[in-house]
């Protein structure tokens, strides 16, 4: 704890000694953590930004929203032995908010985690997979065991001979604003010879290999998330919540541009959004941000 916060305040301070540019914040992270990648071969670490244009409210306090995010992920360490695999990774993303009409949501909330994953393979037809994801949910001014969260999943897959599966199971996820318990429930299978469809909940995921150097999808997920902050009113500092969510509609581009290098794209629109925070004055408020076209752009290096 005392290792994971000591870094979380380093990474805060020297953003904010920056501005908080994204590019330097996240090419600072990377100088952090590149050191100790140890990847499988086909592993990855992606680098993407985000944004949507700014709209008004359906309902709720403000005149107009938007929101802006940059995201950095790297595979640490990979293990495998017989039917069980590991993997590790470190993950790190900022996001930013536009809330015009209310003084609330003014920081900028950073999410430092180290998602981890566990697989098995049970016999033949049945895997196993875990999924857990601790990390510091701030905007910086105070951490403490309040800023700590995690996302987590537990899923048995039933394969099928053809290649797909059945799968199962239990989550929490800050991707919908809140760490509520939800169910993981769909069916994966290989559509025609390239194209790959996930079907269930939380996600919906289509792939299609239109070449061996391009690849396009289309999906609908939740994105969001929940943060500590530390407002003053009244010369007095307390600690508050605040949480976003929406989701996502989407289609994109992958894109081998050279060696072990690709790009992507993204458009779409964004739905049932929803921010909750707390002002200036101690009051909780809530905003309902109209549905908007959001952009993300980004790369991907394999190992």
């Amino acid at each position: 704890m005392r290792v994971c916060k000591k870094l979380m305040m380093n990474i805060i301070n020297q953003a904010k000694r920056f501005k908080i540019s994204c590019i330097k914040f996240s090419l600072f992270t990377i100088l952090i953590a590149s050191s100790s990648v140890q990847a499988k071969e086909d592993d990855e670490a992606s680098l993407s930004f985000s944004g949507d244009n700014l709209v008004s409210l359906d309902s709720g306090t403000g005149e107009r929203f938007s929101a802006s995010q940059v995201a950095l992920t790297l595979p640490l360490e990979y293990r495998a032995r017989k039917n069980e695999s590991f993997a590790s990774y470190f993950h790190v993303d900022l996001t930013q908010f536009d809330w015009r009409g209310a003084e609330a949501a003014e920081n900028d909330y950073i999410w430092l985690s180290m998602p981890i994953k566990y697989s098995q393979q049970r016999d033949r037809l049945n895997t196993f997979l875990v999924t857990l994801e601790p990390g510091f949910m701030t905007d910086g001014s105070n951490i403490g065991l309040d800023s700590v969260g995690i996302n987590g999943s537990l899923v048995g897959r039933r394969l099928m001979r053809n290649g797909g599966y059945w799968q199962y199971g239990l989550m929490i996820d800050r991707a919908f604003g809140d760490y509520n318990l939800r169910p993981v429930i769909g069916i994966a299978f290989q559509a025609s010879a390239k194209t790959w469809v996930d079907l269930g909940f939380p996600e919906l995921h289509v792939k299609h290999d239109f070449t061996r150097d391009l690849k396009t999808f289309f999906s609908i997920k939740p994105m969001g998330g929940v943060w500590k902050e530390e407002i003053e009113v009244d010369a007095v500092k307390q600690d508050e919540t605040i949480s976003y969510n929406n989701w996502q509609v989407g289609t994109g581009i992958n894109f081998h541009w050279r060696e072990k290098l690709w790009l992507n794209a993204e458009v779409g629109q964004l739905r049932n959004r929803r921010i909750k925070a707390t002002d200036a004055t101690g009051a909780d408020i809530k905003g309902t941000p109209s549905q908007t076209l959001y952009w993300q752009v980004g790369g991907k290096l394999q190992f």
